[in-house]
């Protein structure tokens, strides 16, 4: 709502032809992906039906903000947050569930900050082992920067003193642009994931290596002057019926 602010930004934005828009309500991304999720597997590029997918619920949305995250009578019954699970349904991949899925990933909003060894323990041996040990899950998704962060980093210690269980962990977004087909690197930027991610790109048959290659040389063209890779869709007007969906909870 501040003036000065809003028109720096209307500035910027007006290099790439579009406009600010001030919403009359927030909502987390990841219900979006949840209202959008058929449309997203319309365009789906690979069958990730064989694909076993477990989900990570960030605790700032449905347990902070319950009375305003979105719930579904057809997804998980009605009693779990319905964002995140949707899209791994939509998209025909195989949910499987975990006896600790309501536990926080470690991260703990204050706590990887001041109690690292602990966030980064908790992350290890009350989410990722016991996910890896209970569904053999090809990968674990969540919906927040802070929750891929923790559960993706935490491994590297663990792994280093010799324990096996492992798995990726990326975002609800990052796996829907692959299943359409994004470039793994130029766009879902996977190569700064700490896990090793390899075997659950194959299994969704993405040549992940030509990938890669590929990369390495539009970074070598970046050096030499060339501009970046920018996807920049064109504006699309949706209607009011695609923007909100009648949930319950």
């Amino acid at each position: 709502m501040n003036d000065e602010i809003r028109n720096k930004v209307r500035q910027i934005l007006k290099k790439i032809d579009r406009d600010i828009v001030v919403p009359e309500e927030m909502v987390h991304y990841s219900e979006w992906l949840h209202v959008m999720r058929y449309e997203i597997a319309e365009k789906k590029k690979y069958d990730v039906s064989n694909i076993k997918v477990a989900v990570h619920a960030a605790c700032h949305t449905y347990k902070l903000m319950s009375e305003d995250y979105t719930y579904d009578d057809n997804i998980l019954n009605g009693i779990r947050p319905a964002p995140t699970s949707s899209i791994v349904i939509a998209l025909g991949a195989q949910l499987v569930d975990y006896s600790n899925w309501y536990d926080c990933c470690g991260f703990g909003f204050r706590h990887i900050l001041t109690e690292r060894e602990i966030s980064r323990s908790f992350a290890y041996f009350r989410k990722i082992k016991p996910i890896v040990e209970e569904t053999k899950a090809d990968v674990l998704i969540t919906h927040d920067t802070g929750c891929v962060t923790t559960l993706d980093k935490s491994q590297v210690v663990p792994l280093a003193l010799g324990y096996k269980e492992t798995i990726p962990v990326i975002s609800d977004s990052q796996f829907a642009a692959l299943a359409m087909g994004a470039h793994p690197f130029k766009i879902c930027q996977l190569h700064w994931h700490i896990a090793d991610w390899k075997n659950f790109l194959n299994k969704m048959g993405i040549e992940w290596q030509s990938a890669y290659d590929e990369y390495k040389k539009y970074l070598e063209e970046l050096k030499k002057g060339a501009k970046p890779f920018i996807l920049i869709p064109p504006p699309r007007k949706l209607q009011p019926k695609n923007i909100r969906e009648k949930t319950t909870g």
